[in-house]
């Protein structure tokens, strides 16, 4: 027996001026499954999932809601507010919290949204009913509405920390608590699992299906095709905005899925050599000796962490987010202040983020939106943020050079497929996957001595993945240096020469562990596997 359509696009379209961005595409979403949206960046994703949510009209079709009584009716959601009484609840790519309130604020706002008449009491734990579309409230009892919350779906966070100090994975926790909080039907989740380790993932989907079982129906977006076909029920592809493609979880393998979203084959990436054998002999870049960074709560980050990384090698550290890794790169790029230990570049101790650029570093950082593009600037102007350190368009007399300037430009967009490619719009309008695009084509056009890259695959597709991969293995290739910091175990054990686990501040090597998946997990979390022995050094 078919389950009914609890949400239902019929030939939907959205146009931004001249650009169709999402082109009379049909979809629906029944009761109770995990249905998975795949496509490249700028395919029509977020924008397809924006509309549902209220956060853009559609330009021509029609969208339907089952609502919490069973009547179908014409959903003209004008708001996200109208989308969240009507049961739809959407965790974001980009995040929408408020940066200055802390964790428990932020979701005790979402609560007031939502008029206690509309929602059902899905929780059992914490008294957060009485919240419902309320703004006055303590912050003592919405702390406690939060820990309960936090408790009960496993997604660990502190009620009472500002946003603002939390990494990109902790921010993502809130936006899911967010939207379990007001008992949403209809949850949307744009890459869920991006900064999760093996373990956390696993219990993710346990979450997942146990909503599922409670009738609840999961858009599940990601460029994880392991988790993709692990998780969902059915499958819809796009592809520069129309759907290419719809069917049962299991009808098309993992590599016929990417050839639907790209339209084309895809080959593997592969790690030839082994630079580890030697990397002892060649020139060391980057040199850190006991080095300890605090975080912004004044908590110790980075706790007496020694490496070093040498020409023509990729050094991998792995680690679910918020364990370090992003005051170790802030520290090694001059951003963060070091509490004690060293940091040499070339043999050298630069002070500052300009005197490390200076010794040819290259820097992708973790959050794109905060730390990677200006959203208000051009994507030329954003693509040249470097602009003294690139030769061909260095400034005379500070006054660039149009022509080198444009048509370096368009070379940067062409290479790295940015959508739309049209230099003159601000960055901000794009969709994330492209606005990673453009921080990658600045840092990686550099062919710096050293590349901290810090999840620089985060948010893209397939094909976009394997491009860059690629830049990191040629920039190996070439004799230069790259540290890779990234959530994805999958690239870290793709790419690197030598693997680092990073948990509570701590550096591990783990190189003689690559193979054991669960050991590493279990590493990531911070617990010690029984046949480790001797071999792990900290």
């Amino acid at each position: 027996m078919e389950k009914e359509n609890i949400l239902e696009l019929r030939n939907v379209t959205k146009t931004f001026g001249d650009l169709v961005a999402v082109d009379s595409v049909d979809f629906a979403l029944q009761a109770g499954e995990i249905h998975a949206i795949l496509g490249e960046n700028g395919a029509g994703k977020s924008t397809l999932m924006n509309l549902i949510y209220g956060l853009y009209q559609p330009s021509a079709g029609r969208i339907y809601v089952t609502d919490r009584e069973g009547w179908r009716r014409r959903f003209r959601a004008k708001s996200p507010r109208d989308a969240i009484v009507s049961g739809i609840g959407m965790v974001h790519q980009h995040f929408m919290l408020i940066e200055n309130l802390s964790v428990a604020e932020n979701i005790a706002l979402s609560l007031g949204q939502v008029h206690p008449n509309t929602t059902g009491n899905a929780f059992k734990t914490g008294d957060h009913k009485k919240w419902l579309g309320k703004f006055l409230f303590k912050k003592e009892e919405a702390a406690q509405v939060t820990q309960a919350l936090s408790e009960q779906f496993g997604l660990a966070v502190d009620p009472t920390a500002l946003v603002r100090t939390l990494s990109v994975g902790l921010k993502q926790r809130v936006e899911i608590l967010k939207a379990l909080a007001v008992d949403a039907r209809i949850l949307i989740l744009d890459e869920p699992t991006a900064v999760l380790s093996p373990q956390e993932v696993e219990g993710f989907f346990t979450i997942l299906r146990k909503l599922q079982a409670d009738g609840r129906a999961i858009i599940f977006i990601s460029h994880k095709m392991k988790e993709v076909l692990n998780i969902s029920d059915r499958i819809t592809v796009l592809r520069r905005g129309k759907k290419v493609y719809l069917g049962p979880t299991g009808e098309l393998t993992a590599r016929e899925l990417a050839r639907e979203m790209i339209g084309e084959e895809i080959n593997e990436v592969e790690r030839s050599g082994d630079a580890s054998l030697e990397n002892e002999t060649s020139d060391s870049v980057l040199q850190l000796s006991h080095l300890t960074v605090r975080g912004s709560r004044d908590e110790i980050a980075v706790s007496d962490v020694s490496m070093a990384t040498h020409r023509g090698e990729i050094v991998g550290i792995a680690g679910v987010d918020g364990n370090g890794q992003r005051e170790l790169a802030e520290a090694i790029m001059g951003l963060r202040h070091s509490e004690s230990g060293t940091i040499s570049i070339l043999g050298t101790d630069p002070k500052g983020t300009k005197a490390v650029r200076r010794r040819g570093v290259g820097y992708i950082p973790e959050d794109r939106q905060t730390t990677g593009v200006i959203a208000s600037f051009s994507v030329t102007e954003n693509l040249l943020l470097n602009v003294t350190h690139l030769a061909n368009t260095a400034p005379r007399w500070n006054v660039l050079n149009q022509r080198r300037k444009r048509n370096t430009t368009e070379q940067l967009i062409a290479d790295y497929d940015i959508r739309p490619p049209i230099g003159s719009i601000p960055a901000g309008t794009l969709s994330g996957g492209n606005q990673q695009k453009i921080v990658l084509a600045r840092e990686i056009s550099l062919h710096p001595d050293l590349l901290i890259a810090v999840n620089p695959t985060r948010g893209l597709d397939v094909n976009a993945a394997r491009y860059v991969h690629e830049n990191l293995l040629a920039q190996r290739n070439q004799s230069k240096s790259v540290l890779l910091i990234s959530t994805e175990l999958d690239e870290v054990l793709l790419l690197s020469d030598r693997l680092f686990v990073m948990s509570r501040g701590k550096l591990i090597e783990a190189t003689a562990q690559r193979n054991d998946i669960e050991a590493l997990g279990l590493l990531m979390t911070g617990q010690t596997h029984k046949d480790f022995g001797d071999s792990l050094k900290t």
